[in-house]
């Protein structure tokens, strides 16, 4: 994690879909670091292209090169890419953040339980 505080950026290159949520991304994002990654699957999901990090073509090197040469000729918008990916993280993927949304979850699920048990005795007193 210090490596990657003091990172100008990650570079995610893969052509592979990476799960749901690429535990790297998130872990680069708590860092403050923007993520430069394949524009496939929870990859481009998750960065928000010019915003939290770029989006590259998977497989086209071409394409990598020229985010990686824009990466380090826009200082300032990759400084701005650094603030935006912390804020990110932020909003989403702490732990108080992730206790709330589970919460959210066990409140859905404890309604939803509550409302079918309520028609189904609704079913059964009702005539037919």
């Amino acid at each position: 994690m210090a490596v990657m505080k003091r990172a100008h950026s990650l570079f995610l290159p893969s052509e592979c879909y990476e799960g749901a949520l690429p535990l790297t991304v998130v872990e680069a994002f708590a860092c403050g670091t923007p993520v430069i990654a394949s524009k496939m699957g929870a990859m481009q999901d998750l960065v928000a292209d010019g915003c939290t990090g770029l989006h590259f073509i998977p497989g086209d090197a071409k394409d990598l090169a020229s985010k990686a040469e824009r990466a380090w000729t826009h200082l300032a918008d990759m400084a701005a890419m650094r603030k935006q990916a912390r804020r990110e993280y932020e909003a989403k993927y702490t732990a108080a953040r992730d206790y709330e949304m589970l919460l959210k979850t066990y409140q859905r699920a404890i309604l939803n339980y509550d409302a079918r048990c309520a028609d189904l005795a609704a079913d059964l007193v009702s005539p037919a």
